[in-house]
């Protein structure tokens, strides 16, 4: 396998052991196809960095593990390649580990594994476990400074959180749906959530009750969350059964398999609010089956995070960012062929 890089460097950023590489490189048997596209990923990833650690600075290995949907996950590596290049004061290298589906035994590993392995910093989105909380304190008290990203563990040792006023989030999803919703509509409303577990989930869902307290105190609401999401469709479409529903805030992503279940049924289509400014919503807003998504700016919590690790390694002689992101409104009329204006 050609490469131009030393054996201990493809081993490091690939997290595996250089004899265990030297083996994958050399097309020895004994090694599992998973392992051996490790190290193709590894030295790709080396290649990719190669132009940015040529520049002066120290450099940073900086880890990413991440539980969310595969459109976030592709929406959080674009933000990742847009800020790397923009960095000066220090050079990162990542290693990511992101998953659509993580259950908490495997982050718990990976954390672990990111211990054993050392690193200058490790940026995590997984859910409010003990076993995880444990795993990230464990992470602090090895000298390894941690950043929750957008969805939080408070009860951590954790250097800060990145992301969204989650709570606020829910309130505005609150006032649009009302804001919009027809007055002669049933004042019945859905908010569907992916994962109990996450924090960031629950603080939207939070505020999102908070809000209709005081702009529709007479809706009722119903909660929906997905059971591994294979099986959502139905479920949305048991729930909204004969009866219309005037709003739908959805919480944790899966709005496909909810226009699905709109689309089967007879009831006029809802306001629909979401998060996450990914190619799939964008295609909805453009055609007019979703009314507003809430975002914030990923590459601006990165920035955030990359600026935390600085600070901890420089001993808070570089200062720590201003915490919380800005909330943004996406809007059907802010797209043009599919495309910002």
């Amino acid at each position: 396998m050609p490469h131009r890089f030393p054996v201990k460097d493809i081993a490091h950023q690939a997290g595996l052991g250089t004899a265990t590489v030297d083996r994958v490189l050399n097309n020895r048997p004994g090694v599992r196809r998973q392992t051996a596209n490790r190290v193709v990923m590894a030295i790709r990833e080396l290649e990719a960095q190669e132009s940015q650690l040529s520049m002066r600075g120290r450099k940073l290995m900086v880890d990413l593990v991440v539980e969310a949907p595969q459109a976030f996950l592709d929406t959080l590596q674009d933000a990742v390649a847009q800020e790397l290049p923009l960095m000066r004061t220090a050079i990162f290298r990542m290693r990511n580990d992101l998953r659509a589906r993580f259950p908490v035994d495997q982050i718990v590993f990976a954390l672990s594994r990111i211990e054993r392995l050392k690193s200058d910093g490790v940026i995590v989105m997984a859910p409010d476990a003990a076993p995880i909380r444990k795993a990230v304190d464990q992470l602090v008290d090895a000298g390894i400074p941690v950043v929750t990203l957008a969805t939080d563990m408070p009860a951590t040792k954790r250097a800060t959180y990145v992301g969204l006023d989650n709570h606020r989030a829910g309130e505005t999803a609150a006032w649009l749906i009302r804001k919009w919703a027809a007055s002669d509509t049933p004042a019945r409303v859905l908010v569907t959530k992916r994962n109990e577990a996450f924090r960031g989930e629950e603080d939207r869902e939070a505020g999102f009750r908070k809000g209709m307290a005081t702009f529709w105190p007479q809706a009722q609401i119903n909660l929906l969350v997905q059971a591994g999401g294979q099986f959502f469709a139905p479920q949305v479409a048991q729930t909204i059964g004969d009866s219309a529903v005037a709003g739908i805030y959805s919480i944790g992503g899966g709005n496909r398999a909810i226009l699905d279940a709109l689309s089967q049924s007879d009831m006029p289509r809802p306001v629909i609010v979401g998060h996450d400014l990914d190619p799939e919503n964008r295609e909805f807003l453009v055609k007019n089956k979703m009314d507003a998504v809430l975002y914030h700016d990923l590459a601006e919590d990165i920035r955030n995070a990359f600026q935390t690790f600085i600070s901890v390694h420089s001993g808070g002689a570089i200062a720590m960012p201003e915490n919380g992101a800005i909330l943004r409104v996406f809007l059907p009329p802010m797209v043009q062929d599919g495309r910002p204006e």
